[in-house]
């Protein structure tokens, strides 16, 4: 399925009603599946590997209703959507571009995946708009709002990852953070949930 959801139309999500400048529509292509509960996973773009490996047992681990959220952005973004998958677990694309711009252009046949498996890709931008410094922050925040929570597996302090987690801090979400980064360290000392494992994530 593709198309365009507006503020005024019933299947618009009911959680991005709730945040600050929701989008005026919402362009979609997959299967719409964000009234399950959305665990947004995100973190550094240059990412350890063993970072990875945390980020696929934690998320094979977590409920099978659970929707893995994230902004096919390279790094941690691009392995929560991989860990998904492998997971056989449902995943959602958020996009600083619109949904014919992948970006990265490297992750285009990961967004495929994505809808051949049942997945959802969203932008609050015209199908085929470019992504500007502006969006990917824009995006950020519907990362954080389409989500109950935020999981951030690593992270520098000053990272673009910091801007979801701002976003959710201010939309009242509670942030999860995997020990052992100079940023999820800091957001765990402020109040983060420390996450070992898929057991301490819970609704």
């Amino acid at each position: 399925m593709e198309g365009i959801i507006s503020f005024e139309d019933k299947k618009y999500p009911k959680q991005l009603k709730e945040i600050k400048n929701p989008p005026k529509n919402i362009y979609y292509k997959g299967n719409i599946i964000w009234n399950q509960p959305c665990l947004a996973v995100v973190g550094s773009r240059d990412c350890l590997s063993q970072n990875k490996n945390i980020c696929l047992k934690i998320i094979k681990n977590l409920p099978k209703e659970f929707v893995i959220v994230s902004g096919l952005a390279r790094g941690i973004d691009t392995f929560a959507h991989l860990s998904a998958l492998k997971s056989n677990k449902a995943t959602i694309a958020i996009l600083p571009s619109g949904i014919e711009k992948i970006y990265p252009k490297g992750n285009e046949n990961l967004s495929k995946k994505i809808i051949e498996s049942d997945g959802l890709l969203i932008s609050e931008y015209p199908s085929k708009t470019k992504p500007t410094k502006f969006s990917f922050i824009q995006r950020d925040r519907l990362t954080a709002g389409l989500s109950f929570a935020v999981l951030v597996i690593e992270a520098q302090i000053k990272s673009g990852t910091m801007h979801t987690v701002k976003f959710a801090q201010e939309q009242g979400k509670t942030i999860y953070a995997v020990p052992g980064s100079e940023g999820t360290d800091y957001l765990i000392l402020n109040g983060a949930i420390p996450v070992l494992s898929a057991n301490d994530i819970c609704l």
